[in-house]
């Protein structure tokens, strides 16, 4: 089969490798649309330590299930699916008090995790997958909308950490796929207004057709100014981080109000200087969202319900032989897509 096989830094190169053969438990499936995550553009840079050399990338994807298990009951060669990507152990501590999305024992298709270690992903003619991790797709949701329902479930569980956000100003830093993503929950929760900040004016315009009321350049606009003026000095009611570096995790102390709720989503460094005393004085409450244990799910039922719409933030769609040329150009900073989905035929 063909596929998409990271080589090393900034080397990902569409060779011949051999077809997997799924065991007794599990399913071999054929990508339709796999999603380029920013994850596994930071893997390709060299800059994340799951994505290793001779690693197939790819766990935001969907497709048609070709080949069956021995022990594989209930599912048919042909239906069209959505993979739950995050194999995780079921004994732990974490997975009994319901945090299957920390376990340390689990397996990530796509991805190398640090017990388990690498399990090749969807980029790529076939990809092998757990019989329990297949959600059976509905006719009318896209295998492109499906392979949206990963990035979306980032969203919604960062949305869902948060009890109360009918009626609330909200502001989601970083214009992103995530941040897109989770601008269209927050409104999906009745937010009141939805202001969302980037440094990009075509991610900006797409966040309004995503929700946001207000849109904010920080390039061209004074932040903190802009966001005074509109709360009367008071501060936001809740933030979501989907950024995830030192300047917009400090000025999420300074954005919401007392007695606000920040959320962390992003993850663009690892550590950096934080203004502890300022968040203690204004009594911020803090939460962190790191991937998700059913929201993959809940999801993909908004999606089918016509509740939300992923589809719009899809900017570009490939053939998966040109996915090698789409990394690099968003390496260099010079994809202008927001999202990139790329095909199998």
């Amino acid at each position: 089969m063909k596929a998409l096989v990271f080589k090393g830094p900034r080397d990902m190169q569409y060779l011949d490798v051999p077809t997997p053969e799924p065991g007794p438990d599990e399913v071999r499936i054929h990508p339709k649309a796999v999603s380029i995550c920013g994850s596994d553009t930071a893997g390709y840079k060299g800059g994340n330590a799951m994505r290793t050399p001779g690693l197939i990338m790819g766990h935001e994807f969907s497709g048609v299930i070709e080949k069956l298990g021995s022990n594989v009951k209930g599912l048919t060669v042909g239906q069209r699916v959505a993979v739950h990507h995050n194999i995780f152990c079921e004994t732990c501590r974490d997975c009994k008090e319901g945090r299957d999305n920390v376990c340390v024992n689990r397996a990530i298709i796509g991805t190398t995790m640090p017990v388990y270690g690498p399990w090749n992903g969807a980029m790529a003619d076939y990809v092998i997958a757990p019989a329990k991790k297949i959600i059976p797709l509905p006719d009318h949701v896209s295998f492109n909308e499906a392979a949206m329902g990963e990035p979306l479930s980032i969203g919604l569980r960062s949305v869902n950490h948060v009890s109360v956000i009918k009626g609330q100003t909200v502001l989601v830093y970083g214009a992103g796929p995530i941040g897109l993503l989770t601008a269209q929950c927050v409104k999906a929760k009745e937010a009141a207004k939805i202001i969302v900040v980037d440094t990009v004016d075509h991610r900006l315009e797409m966040a309004k057709e995503c929700g946001a009321a207000v849109v904010i350049n920080t390039k061209s606009e004074d932040l903190l100014k802009v966001v005074n003026e509109m709360t009367d000095s008071g501060g936001v009611d809740v933030v979501f981080d989907c950024v995830g570096a030192k300047e917009t995790i400090n000025n999420c102390n300074k954005l919401v109000r007392c007695g606000g709720t920040v959320v962390w989503v992003g993850l663009a460094e690892a550590a950096f200087e934080f203004d502890y005393k300022y968040a203690v004085c204004k009594e911020i409450t803090f939460k962190s969202a790191y991937m998700y244990t059913n929201e993959l799910e809940e999801g993909l039922d908004l999606i089918a319900a016509g509740k939300l719409n992923v589809s719009k933030i899809i900017t570009g769609v490939y053939p998966m032989s040109e996915g090698a040329k789409h990394f690099e150009l968003i390496a260099k900073g010079e994809s202008k897509d927001i999202k990139i989905i790329l095909t199998n035929d």
